[in-house]
């Protein structure tokens, strides 16, 4: 399964005047956390959480492998996501997504994150 999503960048966007001195680009952490978000969107539009009384997201250890090969900044138009769900699987009491995915800025992959996972848990 492969899930989708797409921002147009607004140079007014907060993070670009909050990054380091003189540096406005949009933080990795923040385009980790968007492929997170997309993942979470998939398990709900999914009902992944069915089966649970009181489900939430929670944390997961996983082994995460992040190449990193640019930035997004004001300059940039339109920012991508992609990610493939690898496995879902129950362990241990909680549902586990699983997926690799790729971040793009106007075409051209900048991120490559393999084995990135969340987990449903009871609340």
């Amino acid at each position: 399964m492969i899930v989708l999503a797409e921002r147009t960048i607004d140079p007014s966007d907060w993070f670009f005047q909050f990054h380091f001195h003189q540096d406005p680009v949009m933080p990795g952490s923040l385009g980790v956390e968007a492929i997170i978000e997309l993942m979470q969107t998939y398990a709900l539009n999914k009902d992944l959480g069915a089966g649970f009384h009181s489900p939430k997201f929670g944390q997961i250890q996983s082994e995460v492998k992040w190449k990193y090969r640019g930035q997004i900044n004001p300059l940039n138009k339109q920012m991508s996501l992609d990610v493939h769900i690898t496995a879902i699987k129950d362990e241990d009491g909680k549902r586990i997504i699983i997926g690799d995915a790729n971040l793009s800025k106007d075409g051209l992959r900048i991120y490559e994150v393999k084995d990135i996972a969340i987990c449903i848990e009871e609340a």
